[in-house]
C-alpha cells in the first residue's frame, strides 16, 4: 500500500513488443531500495508478440504498483510516452525503456536524495552502461553535456546520456511540454524532444553514479534494418524537427528542401548499409551529407558494387 507520508515517484515503461525484455525492465524497478513509494505506469501500444500477457501477470502480482494503460490502436513511441506521462501521479517521473533496466538498486534514491536537496534542479541524469545483447558485451559510459553551448543547444547538437537514467521534476515537465503535441502529432521519439523543449528553460544535472543499462538491439526505432524503415522513422523526426523550428524559430529553424535532401542522405548511406541499389539510387540523386564519390557509385550498379566490396574488404 502507498503511504500518504511519502514521496511517490512515477516510472514510465512505453511498452511495444519485446515480450522476451519487459520482465527484465520492470524486476529492476521492484528492486529499487528507495524512501519512496513508486508507481510504474506502462503503456502498451498494441504489441504484436506475447508483451500483454507478460504485463498482466506482473499486474496481478503487483496491483498496488502497476498502472496499465493498453492502447486500442497503434499511436507510436512518442504519443504512447506523453499519454503514459499525462496519468503519473508522482512528485518525480523517471524512464525505462522495455529494453532496458536499472542496475543500481539505490538508483532512485539517488535520484531523489539530490533533487530533494536541490529544488533547484529540475532535472538529473546519471552515467550507464550499454550491454549488446547479440554479443553479451556490457560497456561503462558517461553521460555528457557540451557546456561549452548553451544547455539547449547542447541537447540538440552535442549530448550522450541514457534515456533510462533520467529523472524529471513532474511539476515543471508537464508545466513546459505540450504532451497533446506529442499525442496528435505523432512523434517518432519521445526523449530528445522532450530535452531539447525542456532545455529551454532549465539546467540539467548529471550525477556521477553507474544506474541505468542501456540495451542495444539488433533491430529497433533506432537502428532500423532496413531502408523501409529507417524511411518511416524519419517521417516521424521530421515532424519532430518542424515542430521544434516553430517552438524556437530563431534557434531551430525547419526549411522543406534542406530536410528532404537531408532525409535522402540518410536513406541512401543506409541503402549501401543494406546493399540496396535501387534504394541508393533513388535517393542519391539528390541529397546532402553522403560524400560526392559514394554519390556517384549510387548511380552506377558497377561502382556501387565495388564500393560494397571495397567496405567489407575493410571489415
Amino acid at each position: 500500500m502507498k503511504s500518504k507520508n511519502k514521496t511517490l515517484i512515477s516510472v514510465i515503461i512505453p511498452s511495444y513488443n519485446r515480450a522476451d525484455t519487459v520482465g527484465q525492465t520492470i524486476d529492476s524497478i521492484l528492486a529499487q531500495k528507495v524512501d519512496a513509494d513508486i508507481e510504474i505506469v506502462i503503456g502498451d501500444d498494441c504489441s504484436t508478440d506475447n508483451a500483454r500477457e507478460v504485463l498482466l501477470k506482473y499486474k496481478e502480482q503487483h496491483p498496488d504498483v502497476i498502472r496499465l494503460l493498453f492502447h486500442e490502436q497503434n499511436m507510436g513511441l512518442g504519443a504512447n510516452w506523453a499519454t503514459c506521462v499525462k496519468a503519473c501521479q508522482g512528485k518525480y517521473i523517471c524512464n525505462c525503456d522495455n529494453d532496458d533496466y536499472w542496475h543500481n538498486e539505490h538508483k532512485l534514491q539517488i535520484q531523489l536524495d539530490y533533487m530533494e536537496s536541490h529544488p533547484e534542479c529540475n532535472i538529473c541524469i546519471t552515467n550507464h552502461r550499454t550491454h549488446n545483447r547479440t554479443t553479451g558485451e556490457i560497456k561503462e559510459c558517461k553521460a555528457y553535456i557540451n557546456r561549452e553551448l548553451d544547455i539547449q543547444e547542447a541537447m540538440y547538437r552535442d549530448c550522450s546520456f541514457c534515456n533510462a537514467t533520467i529523472m524529471y521534476r513532474a511539476d515543471f515537465m508537464k508545466a513546459h511540454l505540450d504532451l497533446d503535441a506529442f499525442i496528435k502529432r505523432h512523434f517518432s521519439l519521445q526523449d530528445w524532444p522532450a530535452w531539447v523543449i525542456l532545455a529551454a528553460y532549465t539546467d540539467i544535472d548529471i550525477l556521477p553514479e553507474s544506474t541505468a543499462t542501456f540495451g542495444i538491439e539488433t533491430v529497433s526505432i533506432t537502428r532500423p534494418d532496413s531502408v523501409e524503415r529507417l524511411a518511416k522513422r524519419l517521417d516521424g523526426d521530421k515532424e519532430i524537427s518542424r515542430y521544434l523550428g516553430e517552438l524556437f524559430p530563431e534557434k531551430y529553424s525547419f526549411d522543406e528542401l534542406d530536410w528532404k535532401l537531408f532525409a535522402n542522405g540518410r536513406l541512401c548511406a543506409k541503402a549501401f548499409d543494406v546493399d540496396d541499389f535501387e534504394a541508393a539510387k533513388k535517393y542519391g540523386k539528390k541529397c546532402t551529407g553522403v560524400g560526392r564519390f559514394k554519390k556517384m557509385c549510387s548511380q552506377n550498379e558497377v561502382l556501387f558494387g565495388i564500393y560494397r566490396f571495397l567496405k567489407r574488404m575493410k571489415g
